[in-house]
């Protein structure tokens, strides 16, 4: 098949809205209604909320907001997410915390093919190790020929604890009984994961009534936001300690931490990857009876782990009661698969954060979500007359999924504007892990999911952001063009393959190569299809014929010569021997027909 005329697929070229078209107003009222919620000012009562099926959650239809008064510690299924296509992370129910998991029925272990102790993960795109084999495969003698790339973590940078001493500090683990009056809250449209509660110690030290707000900045994606609000009941002395977890850096190595100019940083490197490094600065600002003069690192207490990449710095804080204190955190991050010079990027990010303070860093991430998720842009199931949703659990479910979903697969991307702010930074070209970039389920590797359940309906609302997934089969090509070259690794050994032909892994991270866990042959072929027909309708979708010319057309003209080669004739049919259908069975099918 080769390419030379695309005249008889112009009729494919349905135009479809990139991200919807709100109206001025809706957007101004929008951007207002966000920066007011999670300012200064509280949000007034909502006349359009709903309770779901499952206890103490209950869905805001007008704001996007979904509320749980259920605390669940310990449980990945209760943990909240944040990212914003560049940095990415998972904290725990009860705030901004790392937190590992609690057993249940005795098990604390991930699937495969890792089988990694369950905990809350951040990572940063792209940041994918060398290593020789996972816990778990498909064809682990293949490994002796390339070893895998999973993904690797990076400090989880978002803990700001209260620290009272001794055994009275608020992190993942505090004692639920000392807790009252929780609520925890997404907010789909601004882009923000808060928590509201009192926390009673045991004791006589008082109350404080907590509110944490997280978010991981949209159109500045080197920054990120923890900012503490606590009112204490009583005059007391505490402080509040600004934590990098190493616990969270899995799979790498230790490059160095330490303070600069009032921030503390730390930096890894993926395992197997000596040219790639990552760095997350911290720093904080303070308002009235917080002493940013006592600046110190904290070694002795629990909530430091032990990690080399670990660090964490305290600040005196002189309670008054009945008196509200504010701490913001401000995070700046960068990795050299993105950014030459990934230190000094991240400490310049995280000045720039600093000095635009809270509420800048709020409007401008809250503005971007408001430009890339307007609301035309999702299923809407109100019901004209009521202006409400109708009172069925299915219907309040499908609200719900319809933002939840698109929101889930944006905040792994990232938008034009973003891209153009960071001088055009190689960004939303690394597709959408299984867990995207707040987990490390199945190794944090690109599967056909990413084509084929997640791509094609995002591209058909979001075409700009769905590149994420065709822009990282493009940059793999060169490598699917060399796999061509594997086949003494399975039995089309002796099958003469065109040259002209490509062939993508099962699973994919840093390279492209194929792997145990990512077999290019005799497994699923289905793959390389897959991702012909999502550069069709990325093409389709947006409209842009020179990229699916220049760019797109020669990796579908690849994946046809690989087809080409690999079936045989067999009376009516073509017939593709040692093969595995589209189903996750570890089973291979000796045969499978192909009808004309």
């Amino acid at each position: 098949m080769r390419f030379k005329s695309i005249s008889s697929w112009l009729p494919l070229l349905v135009q479809f809205p990139s991200g919807g078209t709100s109206l001025p107003s809706q957007y101004d009222a929008r951007v207002e209604n966000g920066v007011r919620h999670h300012g200064s000012a509280h949000a007034g009562p909502s006349n359009n909320t709903y309770e779901t099926m499952f206890p103490g959650v209950t869905w805001d239809e007008d704001r996007w907001i979904l509320t749980t008064k259920t605390l669940d510690q310990g449980h990945y299924q209760s943990r909240g997410s944040v990212a914003n296509g560049y940095i990415g992370i998972s904290v725990s129910s009860v705030g901004p915390f790392f937190e590992l998991d609690l057993p249940v029925a005795g098990d604390v272990i991930n699937g495969w093919p890792l089988y990694s102790r369950r905990q809350s993960f951040a990572t940063i795109a792209g940041f994918y190790d060398l290593q020789a084999t996972t816990n778990g495969s498909n064809f682990p003698w293949i490994n002796q020929y390339g070893g895998e790339s999973v993904i690797s973590g990076v400090p989880h940078w978002s803990g700001l604890i209260l620290d009272l001493g001794g055994e009275d500090y608020l992190d993942s683990t505090v004692d639920n009984r000392t807790l009252s009056d929780f609520s925890s809250s997404y907010d789909f449209k601004s882009g923000v994961l808060s928590w509201s509660y009192t926390w009673t110690p045991k004791g006589n030290k008082g109350s404080y009534a907590i509110k944490y707000r997280l978010f991981a900045n949209k159109l500045h994606v080197n920054h990120a936001v923890v900012d503490l609000q606590i009112t204490p009941s009583q005059n007391t002395q505490g402080s509040v300690v600004n934590v990098l977890d190493g616990y969270s850096a899995v799979r790498t190595d230790f490059i160095e931490s330490g303070e600069e100019d009032g921030a503390i940083f730390s930096a890894v490197r993926p395992w197997g990857i000596s040219d790639v490094s990552a760095y997350f600065y911290a720093n904080v600002t303070g308002s009235k009876h917080v002493d940013l003069s006592s600046r110190r690192l904290v070694t002795d207490r629990e909530f430091v782990s032990s990690n080399e990449s670990s660090i964490a710095q305290a600040v005196n804080v002189n309670f008054v009661a009945n008196e509200t204190v504010r701490i913001t955190k401000f995070v700046g991050a960068a990795s050299t698969d993105a950014f030459a010079d990934p230190q000094e990027t991240a400490k310049r990010a995280v000045s720039q954060a600093l000095q635009d303070g809270y509420a800048r860093s709020l409007r401008s991430h809250v503005e971007e979500w408001a430009s890339i998720l307007p609301e035309d842009s999702v299923d809407r199931y109100i019901n004209p007359a009521t202006g409400r949703l109708p009172d069925d659990d299915n219907i309040i479910n499908s609200a719900i999924i319809a933002v939840t979903n698109t929101y889930y697969l944006l905040q792994n991307t990232v938008g034009k504007n973003a891209i153009r702010l960071a001088s055009e930074a190689p960004l939303n070209q690394h597709s959408f892990a299984v867990g995207g970039l707040v987990s490390d389920s199945y190794a944090g590797m690109i599967f056909w999911d990413a084509d084929v359940w997640m791509q094609p309906g995002l591209v058909a609302s979001h075409p700009e952001a769905a590149q994420v997934v065709t822009n990282y089969r493009t940059k793999m090509f060169p490598q699917a063009r060399e796999n061509i070259k594997t086949t003494y690794t399975g039995s089309k050994n002796q099958t003469y393959i065109d040259p002209d032909a490509a062939i993508y892994p099962w699973t994919s991270g840093r390279f492209g190569n194929c792997t145990g866990t990512g077999a290019c042959w005799d497994y699923q072929y289905h793959l390389n299809g897959d991702i012909g027909l999502s550069l069709i309708y990325q093409w389709v979708a947006s409209g842009d014929t020179e990229t699916f010319r220049e760019k797109h057309f020669p990796i579908y003209d690849a994946v046809a010569t690989l087809y080409g080669s690999i079936v045989e004739r067999n009376g009516s049919s073509w017939t593709l021997t040692n093969m595995t259908d589209p189903v996750s069975l570890p089973r291979i099918l000796l045969m499978s027909l192909l009808t004309e």
